[in-house]
């Protein structure tokens, strides 16, 4: 899959051929990409670089009289005029820290000062109250088979045999991507029931089966259809535990059905209620981790206590001098965190962290889940508001899951004379993935609104993502 590239989006001029420009931002001396490097124009829009320093520009959407800003801690800003950019790398030179003595000598304060002046200016600096904000959100996973073994068989299908599922396993993918994109606006505040969300438009790619599997899984799903009535359901065992599954999909609808029609419209419309659910619960996750929030598992601010910081150190992001204190966990405490300080308003303006320990495990019966890893980063900016709020935020997690427990597959059907118990299928199954997630949400506007304007916005979300084989540069030109 093509690296996915957070695209420039933002409101001017629509252009029906546009086309694009691939950035990517590098140290003058190292030549190494500058991750995350913050990019802006003169009318304060602008956006995120990605973890390599790269970034688009859709040449139609530019303003020839508009200037292309570059900028990022520790590196001198750069001015590009845009008319007549044509360049795919841009160079930032280093920028040495020369201190005046009066710097130092008014902003001379311990860590736990400067944490402690954060901690004061939060209602100052922060904005809590409600805001309409137009926001990129990009989900990324990859899932890793360590291992898929089965053995024990028993199928009471003839054509279903143990030979068709080593098939089907020896052609499983060893390594699963899926990617999902959605451009959206979000309506709220940090409070859980105080989220709304306007989708845009959507995309989604995902690993495409190759021939060998495919085959094989249109053989199963056709055996299955032979075998199966379209009445039938499912009983799950595993042990002691068991559960029923309706079976859906494998029969052709009938065109004149109206009960089979109106079920199949309700189900579509709860997918889409769905979708739109889920991406607003990840957007609102966001805005809940930000650090001034109690339930935060970022408490750095909050509960200094628990948790040792450096001394602090001095840099620059573009013109402002900032203070970078890091801090590691004391006790139970799970994350450690980088903090990065405006020295002018005590804002912390950008934050990253990492768990310092396992998250979760669970291991029981034969099943087993381990979260090891979670890090990433949060920054805040003003926008055209007087207060910061979030502008950017990556979060990646790690996870491993496991069974090693026997399974058995019951269909039965209530509608047929004598015993529901129709066909059985059992195995045993021993497998394991580890998981990676990465999301990302890329903040483009953000103003403020009132509770009236709040109230009166209606969720009408009738947005499914498209399903496309890879990505293409040209899926959010019209935006």
């Amino acid at each position: 899959m093509k690296k996915i590239i957070i695209l420039l989006i933002f409101t001017a001029y629509c252009g029906i051929n546009a086309q694009s420009i691939t950035v990517q931002v590098k140290d003058s001396l190292t030549l190494s990409p500058i991750p995350f490097s913050t990019v802006s124009f003169s009318n304060n829009k602008g956006l995120i670089s990605d973890e390599n320093g790269i970034f688009q520009l859709i040449t139609s959407e530019l303003i020839n009289q508009d200037s292309l800003f570059v900028s990022s801690m520790g590196y001198e800003k750069g001015s590009y005029p845009l008319l007549k950019f044509k360049d795919s790398i841009i160079y930032l030179s280093p920028k040495p820290v020369v201190l005046k003595d009066v710097i130092l000598t008014n902003k001379r304060l311990s860590s736990i000062e400067i944490v402690q002046e954060v901690y004061k200016n939060i209602d100052k600096n922060y904005e809590k109250g409600l805001t309409k904000n137009k926001i990129f959100l990009s989900k990324r996973s990859i899932s890793k088979t360590k291992r898929f073994n089965t053995s024990k068989f028993k199928s009471s299908i003839k054509e279903i045999n143990r030979s068709l599922l080593d098939s089907i396993s020896n052609n499983l993918s060893k390594e699963n991507k899926n990617a999902l994109e959605t451009l959206c606006y979000q309506f709220g505040n940090i409070e859980q029931d105080k989220q709304k969300i306007s989708l845009i438009k959507a995309r989604e790619t995902y690993n495409k089966e190759d021939e060998i599997l495919e085959s094989l899984n249109t053989k199963l799903e056709l055996y299955l259809k032979e075998n199966i009535k379209s009445d039938s359901y499912f009983k799950i065992k595993s042990g002691l535990f068991g559960g029923d599954l309706e079976i859906d999909g494998l029969h052709d609808v009938d065109s004149t059905d109206l009960e089979v029609i109106s079920k199949k419209k309700e189900e579509d419309l709860k997918r889409k209620k769905n979708f739109a659910g889920n991406q607003r619960n990840t957007i609102n996750n966001f805005y809940s981790t930000l650090f001034f929030n109690e339930d935060s598992d970022f408490n750095f601010i909050l509960k200094p206590n628990k948790y040792t910081f450096s001394e602090p150190e001095l840099n620059f992001i573009g013109e402002d001098l900032i203070y970078v204190i890091v801090c590691t966990p004391k006790g139970s405490s799970k994350y450690k965190g980088t903090l990065y300080i405006n020295s002018e308003d005590f804002a912390l303006i950008r934050l990253d962290f990492e768990n310092t320990k396992s998250l979760f495990k669970f291991k029981l019966l034969g099943v087993a889940f381990n979260q090891y890893l979670r890090t990433g980063k949060l920054l805040l900016s003003k926008f055209d508001n007087e207060k910061y709020n979030l502008s950017y935020a990556q979060i990646t997690s790690n996870q491993i899951f496991s069974i090693d427990r026997p399974i058995r597959l019951i269909e039965k059907n209530k509608n047929v004379k004598g015993r529901r118990k129709q066909n059985e299928i059992s195995f045993k199954i021993d497998m394991a993935f580890d998981q990676e997630n990465k999301t990302e949400i890329q903040v483009f506007e953000s103003s403020k609104i009132s509770a009236d304007e709040f109230e009166t916005i209606e969720e009408t979300n009738k947005i499914l993502p498209d399903f496309l084989d890879e990505f293409t540069s040209n899926f959010w030109e019209e935006f």
